[in-house]
This record gives structure tokens, C-alpha cells and sequence, in this order.
């Protein structure tokens, strides 16, 4: 399995609605074991910055979200 297997980490702008890659990105076993909670992010489509929980972070891979 190559890095264009693993699924991209993603969020969705508050702002303008997009979603964008997040900066942190890592594989589903990482981020199951972390804490996020009021991390700031910035939208690669309109360039606000924004804050955001684990929660609000999804998965994308070839099929769509997860």
C-alpha cells in the first residue's frame, strides 16, 4: 500500500462550505489515538482560519467520505 492509498484527512470550511485537506494529516490508527480540540486550520479555498474538534474531521479516500 502507497501513499496514494491512504485516505486524506479533511475538514469543512465553516466559511465558504469547501472541504479541505488538513494540515495534520495521518493514517486512521494515528488519529484514533489522538486529542484535537480547538485546532486551528486554515481553508486552502478562501484562507480563513477556523478552529475545530475531533469531530469534525472525516476521511476521504478513492470511494468518497468515511
Amino acid at each position: 500500500m502507497g501513499t496514494a492509498d491512504l485516505p486524506v484527512l479533511m475538514l469543512s470550511c465553516p466559511h465558504c462550505g469547501k472541504s479541505f485537506p488538513s494540515a495534520a494529516q495521518m493514517d486512521r490508527a494515528a488519529f484514533a489515538t489522538i486529542k484535537i480540540q480547538g485546532m486551528r486550520e486554515r481553508c486552502s479555498a478562501c484562507l480563513r482560519a477556523s478552529r475545530f474538534n475531533k469531530d469534525d474531521y472525516f476521511f476521504v479516500n478513492d470511494e468518497g467520505r468515511s
